[in-house]
């Protein structure tokens, strides 16, 4: 959180987001010109944060300015997009322009951000400028009722390659909403549209940055009924140290991106990197994440958000419904597990046998472990079928008739938060023998996962090497080579269990050295 002189700058665009929309034209407004000149001797579009609102970054051979936004709907100037002074001009003076109504929208309601940043760096009278319908934003800004901010992390889901390194997001949370109704929030996700591409093309269009990357606003309860449900993420929440002014900040830009589409490269300007940006804009005194690193990991983000002091106040985790499951399923006796399976499979009259004489709170704990079962194996799906619905009817109808508490589940001992894992990249000198010779051997791993490495913060059994290669010298034949060279190497070794029955599996491609041919190593590399 930034505090004293930085906290009263940001204090006062806040006031301004409210005003400036439906103020009434109190007294003259200030010329244009004006304007545009105090905006030219302060230079204000070097400021960073012009320069973080526009998402320009250095351009080629660090000559100008360009935008990673590629929608013209981003910018008033149609050379904006490379010319931060000249649509730093064009919104000054889209202050003075005469209301359009709500659609087209006033630059005023279109950019509410950048011009309440502008306003409040010019120090100009709100209530002096004309009159802006800005009644769009204003409904979709009481929806939003921003109170908080916090960073969201669902774990890797490994069946579907954009999300095997996991996924971040943020959740903007609602002010009029208790800590115990956080579903209600609204959630600012980054994502590509892709349509539905697949296979080498969906991979060749991600790696060269073919789909376009949007920003969007959705409830919470559905990232949660996809990432906790269906798709058994578990999510960890971190709640960001934003003020209040900034927290309207953030959401202020979330509507201006809104209208921007960014080239959404799968290992770098992905999800996770196009949040560092976002944040940035409403913090620049802070710099997240420097320049544009070739790789950007979920994890990555996580990590920079953690290493600016003072910026996360307080985490938490919520558990997906396959590890709640797992987790009470773990409190049954062998006994108590076959009376679940029994209800769970729809033979009520064996369950009631097996559980008769039981004390009632283990009655309830074996009803609420067979719901979880019904509710993961089919309970989500969008189109539930009449039997499953009799079944899940006849273990409520039970459970309902059992005055006793639901079992407090604590975190299982494998959920450690992402950020206590390691970090994804490796660099691994060694030496060793083969066929009475020796060698010494570099390797360098630029993520993510081996099933060698400490599995604390990632997911139990899972492998994910990307770009990993080893150099070896052959110290009798006097040779450096190219011991092997993995492209993509995925490993899932799923823990049999007679509940969650998932199938290990394993893929990849890349370069290998086959000894066994008998020859020299060096000439031995093959694809594999």
């Amino acid at each position: 959180m930034i505090g004293g002189a930085g906290g009263l700058r940001f204090a006062r665009p806040a006031l301004f987001l409210a005003a400036l929309c439906f103020a009434s034209p109190a007294r003259a407004a200030e010329p244009v010109d004006t304007v545009l000149t105090k905006v030219r001797e302060q230079r204000l579009w070097e400021q960073p944060q012009w320069i973080r609102l526009g998402h320009w970054k250095p351009g080629p051979f660090g000559r100008g300015q360009v935008s990673d936004a590629k929608s013209a709907g981003f910018f008033l100037e149609p050379l904006g997009s490379i010319d931060p002074k000249a649509e730093l001009e064009a919104t000054a003076r889209g202050l003075y322009e005469p209301n359009p109504g709500p659609d087209p929208q006033h630059p005023r309601c279109r950019f509410p951000a950048r011009a309440a940043w502008l306003i409040e760096r010019l120090g100009l009278d709100a209530a002096g400028l004309p009159r802006a319908d800005c009644s769009r934003y204003e409904d979709w800004r009481r929806l939003m009722d921003p109170g908080s901010v916090s960073l969201i992390f669902a774990s890797a889901y490994l069946n579907n390659p954009a999300s095997m390194f996991g996924h971040t997001f943020l959740r903007l949370e609602r002010r009029k909403v208790g800590e115990g109704e956080r579903l209600r929030d609204n959630t600012l996700n980054f994502s590509a549209e892709t349509g539905d591409d697949g296979g080498v093309l969906f991979a060749v269009k991600g790696l060269l940055g073919l789909y376009p990357g949007k920003y969007a606003v959705q409830p919470y309860y559905m990232m949660v009924q996809q990432y906790n449900n269906i798709e058994s993420r578990d999510l960890w929440e971190y709640r960001l140290s934003l003020s209040q002014a900034e927290t309207n900040l953030l959401a202020a830009h979330a509507w201006e991106m809104g209208a921007a589409t960014f080239p959404y490269y799968f290992f770098s300007k992905n999800c996770s990197y196009q949040l560092m940006p976002a944040l940035e804009a409403v913090l620049p005194e802070r710099t997240l994440m420097a320049g544009s690193p070739p790789v950007v990991a979920p994890i990555d983000t996580l990590h920079a958000v953690l290493a600016q002091p003072g910026l996360v106040a307080s985490a938490s985790y919520r558990p997906s419904h396959a590890t709640t499951m797992r987790a009470r399923r773990g409190l049954l006796s062998p006994a108590e597990r076959r009376a679940a399976e029994a209800f769970l499979h729809g033979r009520a009259e064996e369950g009631e046998r097996l559980v008769a004489g039981m004390a009632l709170e283990r009655k309830a704990l074996i009803l609420d472990a067979a719901q979880d079962y019904v509710l993961y194996k089919e309970g989500y799906s969008p189109d539930v079928s009449d039997s499953v619905r009799a079944l899940e009817r006849s273990i409520l109808t039970r459970r309902a008739k059992l005055d006793a508490p639901s079992v407090e589940l604590p975190a299982p001992a494998w959920a450690a938060a992402p950020d206590e894992g390691h970090k994804r990249k490796r660099l691994h000198v060694g030496a060793g023998g083969r066929n009475g010779g020796s060698f010494t051997e570099l390797a360098w791993r630029p993520g993510y996962q081996d099933l060698l490495d400490r599995p604390a913060g990632y997911v139990p059994g899972a492998q994910i090497e990307s770009l990993a290669w080893r150099l070896r010298y052959d110290h009798d034949e006097r040779r450096l080579y190219v011991r092997d060279l993995r492209v993509i190497e995925i490993l899932s070794a799923a823990p049999w269990d007679p509940w969650m029955r998932k199938p290990s599996w394993s893929m990849g491609m890349g370069l290998d050295t086959a000894f066994e041919l008998g020859k020299q190593a060096a000439d031995l590399l093959i694809y594999e």
